[in-house]
């Protein structure tokens, strides 16, 4: 049965076999898509339960913590909790649908897509790992320095670990997840324009 299907592929038209190698290629993205976008909804579930606990801790440490940066740095963890929100969707509203479209329009909006996706992941340090370090240190050195530097240098590196471990992990998804699907599209774009 093998060696006869081989012998049709091998026996049918140029045609045919770029037929069956764009159909072959536009399942393994629309998988590869799928268990992607499983992911980045666990992601951004992930993120949304993190800022359902973040915003009501820290609006009751602004009003209830008598240091006045204390206060500050919880306002500002707050703010900076619905930015990350804010950015997650704004991201989020770019996913293609399903093939309403053509292919190929298909195939542009999902390179879109994971650019932003990519995108978000490359700048996280400066959106999401710098402001959170800042501000949870700024909140922690509102009860005082005198007396308690090992503590804050103790959660001053153990910051800087989560940090570049956050870092680090968003950078390997990026070449574990991104790169090789944008490549495929790609593929598949160039595939789909030529015929």
């Amino acid at each position: 049965m093998e060696e006869e299907l081989i012998k049709i592929w091998q026996s049918s038209p140029n045609q045919e076999r770029i037929k069956f190698e764009k159909s072959r290629l536009m399942l393994d993205v629309q998988s590869s898509m799928d268990r992607l976008h499983r992911s980045i909804k666990y992601r951004d579930l992930r993120e949304q339960v993190a800022v359902a606990i973040v915003i009501p801790a820290f609006a009751y440490t602004a009003y209830a913590f008598p240091p006045l940066l204390s206060k500050v740095a919880s306002v500002l963890i707050v703010g900076w909790a619905l930015y990350i929100l804010i950015r997650l969707r704004n991201a989020k509203k770019h996913k293609p649908g399903a093939f309403t479209e053509t292919y190929l329009e298909y195939l542009h909006k999902t390179k879109d897509y994971l650019l932003i996706q990519k995108q978000l992941l490359d700048s996280i340090m400066y959106w999401y790992i710098l402001p959170g370090m800042t501000l949870t240190m700024l909140f922690f050195m509102g009860f005082g320095v005198v007396g308690r530097s090992v503590q804050i240098i103790k959660y001053a590196l153990g910051n800087v670990a989560l940090a570049v471990a956050t870092y680090f992990l968003n950078k390997r998804a990026v070449k574990r997840e991104f790169v090789p699907r944008l490549a495929k599209i790609d593929e598949l774009i160039n595939l789909m324009e030529q015929a």
